[in-house]
Formats: C-alpha cells, sequence, structure tokens
C-alpha cells in the first residue's frame, strides 16, 4: 500500500490521511486537527454550504452498539469533536446542533445477547452499569444513555453546552411520527424518483412507512452523515458507510426486518430523507478506526487512517468501499449500487476509481457462506 501524501479528489469526492502506522491513542490531537483542516478546504466548504444553512444542523454518528470507540465499532468522539469544532469556531454556527441517534434492539431489550459475545472487560462494565439501573427505567433508553455514556459522546456534548454553545442529543425515536395524510406528498416524490423496480415488497415497504418522522416535515434541517467504515453480513450491501448509516442507522424503531431486503429497503428510506432535507445532505466517513471480517459488532478492529467526505453519499460510499477493498469491481456488483444509481445518487466511474488503488487498505470481509 502506498501512502496518500496529499489530499486526493476523486469525482467531487475528498480523501486525506490522517496519521501513518498504526493507531495509537497519542495520535488524537493530531487526526482532531487534520480533520479540522481537511475540512477548512474550499471544495468542502462550497458541499457543505447547504447543510450549514439549514436552520438546525444534524450530525448522525454510527452509534449502533454499546461498545467503545477503540473497538472500531462506533464513530470516534475525535472524529465528533473535530467536526464540531469546524462549525462553531470556523463557520462560526449559531443555530442548534443536535447529535441524533435511535434505539436499536441490540442496546435495549436485546443487551443480553450481546454481552455473552463481548470480552470480559467490556461486558464487566455493562453489568455493572445494569445492576445499577433504576428500575423503572425503560430498557432501550437505559441502552441509548449507556451508548452515549461509553462512546463519550455525552460527556463531549456537556463541554460544549459549558461553553454556552447550543449542542444537544436527539433522541429521534422518541419523536413522533407521520400520519398516513401527512406522508401522502412525500411517498409519491420517493416512489417516482425510485420506480416500480427499487421499492421494496409491501410488508417491508409498509413498516417504514409506518415510521417516517414527522420531523422531517416540520424542520429545515442540514444533515452529516459522520460515519466510519464496518463490513457488514449482507452481501448486498458488503459494508457500513455514509449511506447506511441514515438509510438504516436514522429508522426510528427496530431495523432488522430491512434485511430481508435490504438494498431495496435502504435506498427507499434513505430517499424521504434526501427529498425532505432538500438535497441538505453531507456524508463523511472517518476515522481512526473501523471494522473487518465479521463486523459490524463484533469484527476485528482495523485501522482506517482516512477521511473521506463529500455531497453524494452514493459517490462516496462507491469511492470508500474500492479504498478499503480494493477491489473497485465491487461497486458494481453490489445490489445497493445498482438501485441507488441514477435514483438517490451516482457512482464515482471505474477510471476515477482506479486513481484510490495504490492507497488500499485490504480489509477481510464477511465470512460469507460459500
Amino acid at each position: 500500500m502506498v501512502h496518500l501524501k496529499k489530499p486526493l479528489e476523486v469525482d467531487g469526492i475528498h480523501i486525506q490521511r490522517l496519521y501513518e502506522g498504526h493507531f495509537k491513542s497519542d495520535l488524537i490531537p493530531q487526526i482532531h486537527d487534520r480533520i479540522y483542516d481537511f475540512l477548512r478546504r474550499a471544495t468542502i466548504r462550497k458541499q457543505i454550504k447547504p447543510v450549514v444553512g439549514s436552520r438546525e444542523i444534524w450530525i448522525k454518528p454510527n452509534l449502533n452498539n454499546a461498545r467503545p470507540p477503540e473497538t472500531g465499532c462506533i464513530t470516534h468522539p475525535v472524529s465528533v469533536k473535530a467536526l464540531l469544532d469546524y462549525l462553531l469556531d470556523f463557520l462560526k454556527v449559531k443555530k442548534p446542533i443536535r447529535i441524533v441517534e435511535t434505539i436499536t434492539y441490540h442496546k435495549g431489550e436485546g443487551m443480553s445477547e450481546i454481552l455473552v459475545k463481548l470480552p470480559r472487560k467490556e461486558r464487566e462494565v455493562i453489568e455493572e452499569k445494569i445492576k445499577h439501573k433504576h428500575p423503572g427505567q425503560d430498557m432501550h433508553d437505559f441502552g441509548f444513555d449507556l451508548l452515549l455514556e461509553l462512546s463519550g459522546i455525552d460527556k463531549l456534548v456537556e463541554e460544549y453546552k459549558d461553553k454556552g454553545f447550543d449542542v444537544d442529543i436527539l433522541n429521534l425515536s422518541k419523536e413522533p411520527v407521520m400520519a398516513l395524510e401527512e406522508r401522502v406528498e412525500i411517498t409519491r416524490k420517493v416512489e417516482e424518483l425510485l420506480g416500480e423496480e427499487t421499492i421494496p415488497g409491501d410488508k417491508i415497504k409498509d413498516k417504514i412507512l409506518d415510521n417516517i418522522p414527522r420531523v422531517l416535515k416540520e424542520k429545515s434541517v442540514g444533515l452529516i452523515s459522520l460515519a466510519l467504515p464496518k463490513t457488514h453480513d449482507e452481501p448486498q450491501a458488503w459494508m457500513t458507510g455514509a449511506m447506511k448509516n441514515i438509510a438504516v442507522g436514522l429508522y426510528p424503531k427496530y431495523k432488522a426486518f430491512m434485511h430481508k431486503d435490504i438494498a431495496k429497503a435502504m435506498i427507499y428510506y434513505y430517499a424521504f430523507w434526501k427529498i425532505a432535507l432538500r438535497d441538505n445532505v453531507f456524508g463523511i466517513v472517518s476515522g481512526p478506526l473501523g471494522q473487518d471480517c465479521e463486523g459490524p459488532i463484533f469484527g476485528r478492529t482495523v485501522d482506517f487512517p482516512y477521511i473521506v467526505a463529500g455531497s453524494d453519499l452514493v459517490k462516496l460510499d462507491s469511492a470508500l468501499i474500492t479504498l478499503v477493498s480494493g477491489k473497485p469491481n465491487l461497486v458494481s456488483q453490489l445490489d445497493v449500487f445498482k438501485y441507488a444509481q441514477g435514483k438517490v445518487g451516482e457512482l464515482v466511474s471505474g477510471r476515477e476509481l482506479q486513481k484510490i488503488l495504490p492507497y488500499a487498505l485490504n480489509y477481510q470481509p464477511y465470512p460469507y457462506p460459500s
């Protein structure tokens, strides 16, 4: 692998290296500064401008399970801090900024299934927290709060609040969803955009439609997907990235049903956000860490010494998959890109993807059955 010595732009997607060698905790200040400086580039400021122009800015990290950031399972707080500092200090944002997440089965009622698979040190920390859980607290609220604590996001947000900034945490699963009559027009627009061949089957479609957040109709929101790369056990998608972080991560109820038709379900739900927010979406996939092999929860922790960003999340994820796998042909093989292409974004061309290959990390995929 060749080291990327200066920022690389591939069809509007920007890539920069954050550190050399293997990740160590003493690199965190350097990683913060490189993310901050990377975001200050004029080409990125131009792409992120519509998001910043919204009345409220949402940052969606990947906080899918109650594991600490050094596992590569969740977005590292250094990435969140660098992005907040960029918005507040460099861009002088005065409007509300919300770190937004949702509940999941495994950080609520299904936490016991995760516990038995965790390393002893992690398991003991959570078991101790459960012992002191208030009997009246809902398990999903407990899991949501626990994740914020283990990730360091709750402490980070409090630091900004103490400085007088309007930064807070939003549990989207607590927000109301659209009634049938409220979603008629946006559903029509989504289905016209996607076409019948890209819409999931009725059972999956109906569950998605029953849980479209009303906030999409009520607020002017700019959304930043702040993800990290993790291989996934679903071969239609191969890995998590900027688009899945919204298309599945922002679904406010249990998400397991989507996996029965993950590619179409992802594109369908993502289209609601893209249309409702009038394309005021920006994507960032940032190191320092990620997962390969049996990701996205119990995978091998691996270095991700890059930050990748752009306003077209389909392009971003196609560049990302090439960067982590070293296999640009995956982009044309995966269903998620087949359904997304020309509908909710464009793909980076094969010729442009070749520019990324010298810097590829060669992550090992989930061990799919033969």
